[in-house]
């Protein structure tokens, strides 16, 4: 925020805008221009430094602002009396009239100037000063009726030096304000010599560069009313400190204290201490700002006795402590800023309700609250900041009675409900964040807030359309954000028709249409339009080329199409950010295309045919030409693209087939070339890379052998699913960054390098996955030998998949060390050891997969203190596993038991960060078995859940628990000899029962209870009789499988009463039916009419002894799906029907 102007001696006419005094400045100077008056209405705000000397103002003298401590309206041509606010201010250095100086003040001055060391070239009034003109009318020197030297203000004029030899300076007895603020005092101290000056009133050496002790001298300055020793709050470390004296010292004697600015000073005091201190001292103090002092709390309660206090400044101190109930109690109170102080509790409720407050900051504490309160009518309020606190509930419509207000803050809160349409109401508004709420509903008019100028709505639920929000009446806006919110509805041309616009951020809703034209264009002032994330259509005009000022244009995610010549960037000089990203729009480029110097380019999925001519390019840090139709070479010139600034170069998703000769390795820290046809030798990263990723393309031959060499920077590197072969070199443990390798699905052999294994160890929070290697993959290759044992104490592994290997051995017992670990596949390897049951302290697992392996034994100990409350997938299909399945162990796997019903927006998956700031994170990637068929799950949803136990040795019954599974998607316990059945209570989508002995009765009408089954397959597991007409009821069935082993002789099931025509008739969604072996005795226009009427998607067809009768009826070519049709060991007793010649079997 601005705080700060310095306008002075330039050529500036006319009025002063009224607007200026909305701005929040502490310090304004306007002097030595031409101005002549106040723009109407104008209301001076709190200022602490208005200079407006040396001016052509007439009229009234204008009224003091009330914080003010320097006031200058000198040389100027007012004709009024002195206004009594002024004539009776005691607190500030005022400058209304000047004599001619005196010649022994020049001289001072001069002898002061040539001590000072400064740059000229930055200079704004010493550079000024000379021998030749009256010094009471150089630029920064106020001086009395008599010519005495009374002010010097030498703010900003880029010091670095010489003060503490400055005899001139410290000879100026009459001077009673001295204003050093925001110079370079490098390393100096505060010259104690300033205690000479014992007229001073104001002092200022604010951000002046001054270190250290603050010297006890400025103690004895008896007659400060203003005193600021602050530093600005960019400094983490405090450059003063108040140890000898400590605060208490420095203050005693300061009792006209009215203004005390200490801000980043370093006190470090406890809240009894700095509290008594200024109370005892410092009775008439008004202001007291103390931000960023190491104050330690509570605010002691001597505080009040200071009952002028206006003013109080703790913010970004450690108080932790409650808000105190006393701070309403001071009668004077007007500001009270206390953001990022350890604040907790309940705020009291009449803090809010000060007649006289008019700046409330409570922003980043963790307060304890439910909802605001009501506010009553006549408050003087008129700033609240009250960002990321615990405030929750909805607003109320009270709010709407805070006339004055006109700065709001409530980002990062927990609201609710709609935005009160009170508000609209507030008319003085200029600044409204509502930001990261969860605030519903529409925009409420604001047509009332005539001069708001900072909108800012995003990452909310907002939703409705825009169109109603009077865009026409806020003429004054500048910034405008409504991000991630659920917005519909066409963008009102009103919107883009505001002058002074100059940030549009809509991105994320569901806006749809086209953009309107901009009327204004040529004299817009919008410098960032960013629209990405909508639905969003046709082609987009020609008049946003012709946005002169705008830096950023985002139109990504939208359905733009037509084609677009990138030369048409050309028109927008002033572009830094180009992104067209994700539409259906075709982008013409060529090598003689020219663009303006840009930072950041994405075109990608913009049907580009060739790299854009980016040769000239010298800014350049970002490009993303993924997704494309690029194909060829990349060129060599793209790595010295930016002059050595390119950061960002993402070519992935192209058809390009190589890299140009000579390569030149760049500085980029990502570097994305997957799903290319890149063929080769791998090309070494470039040696500053954070991500590489070269997955999905042809390289071949062996992994560098001082590959590691490269990846010193490295936290990803991907060279999955290529051609390579040779072993896992040494080298990559030198790696010493990495989080996440991926290696998998290439032809590698050797042994896996016990080096990668203690990679894992991390030195601070394993969940931060800051200092080890936490990902893994080697996945499908030709990896032997056994898993090395030296997993370190601290491993943070969170991904290990090595699925696919020839690996062979135990599982080591050191893997248990790995307690952060969320996935480990060793599954279709050659692992020869018993269930894992030391791995039950691993309470984060996710997904444990060990199939087509030798494991062999029981899984008793599952029942017994192992708990995996988060395990989603547990697959330990084609073992030797025996033994009966767990019950107790079942009851504390929490993840498939919750509700699984939530909305697609909610869903996540289960990945690795691997750069928060980045959001960069690694998918894993889990092959399971559901609905028959292998499934590779690239992106596992962490709702996504899969028990599959099938094709070992299990025994005995089905337990009862696995009904405590609701959420259960995929259960697969075929191939065994269970008995009993599964409870009903539980949600499938496929199960898999087949080859079991579950009972000699018949199949139970409760499976009708799966309303959810996709996939039900009960072959051949013990079923006998009628097949129940409740299966006509599964609507949703893709895949059926009723089918029984003709090693069984005489069919087992039959279809009489509901017979095949009843079974089908509702199953219209089934692609798959097997009734091998069911006696449905139909004939040939029975069973095919059956079929051909019910069953519209069917692909498989099996039929296998059935004692179905022919002919076969032609209706069966309704059937177009059709791929597999098995008949065999029927009577049909007919020819082979030419139908099924010209068919798609």
């Amino acid at each position: 925020m601005l705080f700060h102007l310095d306008l002075s001696e330039n050529q500036i006419s006319g009025e002063i805008p009224n607007w200026i005094w909305e701005l929040g400045l502490n310090h304004l100077n306007l002097s030595g221009n031409l101005l002549v008056g106040l723009e109407e209405p104008y209301s001076i705000p709190e200022l602490r430094v208005l200079d407006l000397h040396s001016n052509q103002l007439q009229g009234k003298i204008l009224h003091q602002p009330p914080y003010v401590a320097y006031l200058d309206y000198s040389s100027n041509n007012f004709n009024s009396p002195i206004p009594t606010d002024i004539a009776n201010s005691l607190s500030i250095t005022m400058i209304l009239v000047s004599g001619q100086c005196q010649n022994d003040q020049q001289s001072m001055l001069l002898q002061m100037k040539n001590s000072l060391v400064f740059d000229s070239s930055l200079s704004v009034r010493l550079v000024k000063w000379n021998q030749s003109t009256d010094c009471c009318t150089w630029s920064g020197v106020d001086c009395d009726v008599e010519g005495h030297v009374i002010g010097l203000n030498l703010s900003f004029e880029s010091i670095s030096g010489g003060i503490e030899n400055s005899t001139g300076l410290f000879g100026l007895q009459y001077l009673q304000s001295l204003n050093l603020a925001f110079n370079w005092f490098n390393t100096a101290q505060i010259p104690p010599r300033l205690a000479n000056l014992t007229n001073l009133t104001y002092l200022n050496l604010s951000t002046a560069g001054f270190v250290g002790q603050i010297p006890i001298a400025i103690s004895g300055m008896m007659r400060l009313v203003s005193l600021d020793l602050s530093t600005n709050l960019f400094k983490k470390v405090p450059l003063l400190k108040l140890e000898n004296p400590n605060l208490s010292v420095l203050v005693k004697n300061l009792t006209q204290l009215r203004e005390l600015y200490l801000d980043s000073v370093n006190i470090a005091a406890q809240g009894d201490e700095w509290c008594e201190a200024l109370s005892s001292s410092l009775p008439n103090l008004q202001v007291l700002s103390l931000s960023n002092c190491l104050l330690s709390g509570p605010i002691n309660s001597s505080l009040t006795n200071l009952q002028s206090l206006s003013v109080i400044r703790l913010d970004m101190n450690n108080l932790s402590s409650p808000v105190p109930e006393f701070l309403a109690d001071f009668p004077n109170l007007t500001s009270l800023l206390l953001s990022s102080c350890g604040l907790y509790g309940k705020i009291p409720k009449k803090l809010f309700q000060v007649p006289t407050i008019q700046t409330l900051d409570l922003s980043n504490n963790e307060l304890h609250q439910s909802s605001l309160p009501e506010f009553p009518q006549n408050l003087s309020l008129q700033t609240l900041i009250l960002w990321e606190t615990n405030f929750s509930g909805t607003l109320p419509d009270s709010i709407g009675n805070l006339k004055n207000l006109s700065r709001i803050e409530l980002a990062f809160c927990n609201f609710t409900g709609l935005i009160p349409t009170s508000m609209g109401n507030l008319s003085q508004l200029i600044y409204l964040d509502l930001s990261s709420n969860k605030f519903t509903g529409p925009i409420p008019s604001l047509h009332m807030s005539k001069n708001l100028t900072y909108l800012d709505l995003s990452r909310n639920v907002l939703s409705g359309a825009i169109s109603s929000t009077d865009w026409e009446q806020l003429l004054n806006l500048v910034y405008v954000d409504l991000r991630h919110n659920s917005l519909s509805g066409s963008i009102p041309p009103s919107l883009f028709e505001i002058q002074s616009l100059q940030q549009l951020q809509l991105a994320y809703n569901q806006f749809e249409g086209q953009i309107p034209d901009f009327s204004n264009a040529s004299s817009s002032l919008l410098a960032n339009l960013d629209l990405s994330g909508n639905r969003l259509e046709g082609r987009i005009p020609m008049s946003v080329f012709e946005l002169k000022n705008l830096n950023i244009l985002s139109l990504s995610s939208n359905k733009f199409n037509g084609t677009m010549q990138l030369d048409l960037i050309q028109r927008l000089g002033s572009l830094t950010t180009l992104d067209l990203s994700f539409n259906s729009l075709a982008v013409i480029a060529s090598d003689s295309s020219f663009l303006p110097q840009i930072s950041t380019l994405r075109l990608a999925s913009c049907k580009l045919g060739v790299i854009p001519n980016l040769k000239n390019q010298s800014i350049l840090f970002n490009i993303d030409l993924s997704d494309n139709q690029i194909s060829g070479e990349i060129p060599n010139w793209i790595w010295e693209v930016g002059n050595g600034s390119l950061n960002h170069l993402n070519l992935s998703r192209n058809s390009l087939v190589g890299l140009q000769e000579p390569y030149s390795v760049s500085d980029l820290t990502v570097l994305d070339l997957h799903s290319n046809w890149l063929q080769g030798k791998i090309p070494p990263p470039p040696p500053f890379a954070v991500f590489v990723d070269y997955s999905n393309n042809n390289f071949s031959n062996s992994i560098p052998h001082d590959i590691g060499n490269f990846l010193r920077s490295a936290i990803f590197f991907s060279l999955s699913n290529n051609k390579l072969t040779g072993v896992i070199p040494e080298s990559i443990c030198k790696a010493t960054n990495l989080k996440v390798l991926d290696l998998s699905s290439n032809n590698l052999s050797g042994s896996i390098p016990a080096c990668l294994i203690q990679r894992s160890e991390y030195l601070n929070d394993p969940n931060e996955m800051q200092n080890n290697l936490g990902v893994l993959n080697v996945r499908r290759n030709s990896l032997n030998g056994t898993i090395s044992d030296k997993f370190p104490a601290n491993c943070g592994f969170r991904t290990l998949n090595m699925n696919g290997n020839q690996l062979e051995g135990i599982i080591p017992k050191s893997l248990a060390n790995c307690r952060v670990l969320a996935v480990l596949d060793l599954g279709n390897n050659h692992i020869n050891d018993a269930f894992p049951c030391w791995l039950k302290n691993v309470s984060s697992l996710r997904v444990l997969v060990l199939r087509s392996n030798r494991f062999n034994g029981n899984i008793d100990c599952l029942e017994h203190d192992v708990s995996w409350p988060m395990l989603q997938i547990f697959d330990l299909a084609s073992n030797n596993f025996n033994g009966r399945l767990p019950q107790k162990g079942l009851t504390t796997w929490e993840a498939m038991m919750v509700d699984a019903d939530k909305p697609q927006s909610q869903l996540e998956h289960l990945q690795t960060e691997i750069a928060a700031l980045s959001q960069l994170y690694y998918q894993d990637t889990v092959t399971v078995t559901s609905k028959g068929l292998e499934m590779e799950l690239v992106k596992i949803l962490t709702l996504f859940t899969s028990i599959d136990l099938s094709s070992n040795n299990f025994q005995g019954p089905i337990p009862n628990e696995i009904g405590l599974l609701k959420s259960l998607y995929v259960l697969d316990l075929s191939h065994n000899a269970l008995t009993g059945l599964i409870p009903i209570t539980i949600d499938l989508q496929s199960l898999n029962l087949a080859y079991n002995s579950l009972n000699a009765a018949q199949i139970p009408s409760r499976f009708a209870n799966l309303t959810n089954l996709t996939y039900l397959n009960l072959s051949t597991a013990g079923f006998v009789g009628q097949i129940p007409i409740a299966i006509s009821g599964m609507t949703r069935l893709v895949s059926l499988d009723l089918s029984t082993d003709f090693a069984v002789g005489v069919p087992l099931l039959k279809l009489e009463n509901p017979n095949l025509s009843m079974l089908v008739k509702n199953l219209t969604q089934l692609r798959e039916l097997y009734l091998d072996s069911v006696n449905i005795a139909a004939h040939g226009d029975e069973w095919c009419e059956a079929l051909s009427s019910s069953l519209p998607n069917l692909q498989v067809l099996s039929l296998s002894n059935c004692l179905l009768s022919g002919p076969i009826n032609s209706s069966l070519t309704n059937l177009q799906s059709l791929s597999v049709i098995r008949l065999d060991m029927n009577n049909l007793l007919s020819p082979v029907p030419e139908f099924f010649l010209i068919s798609q079997i």
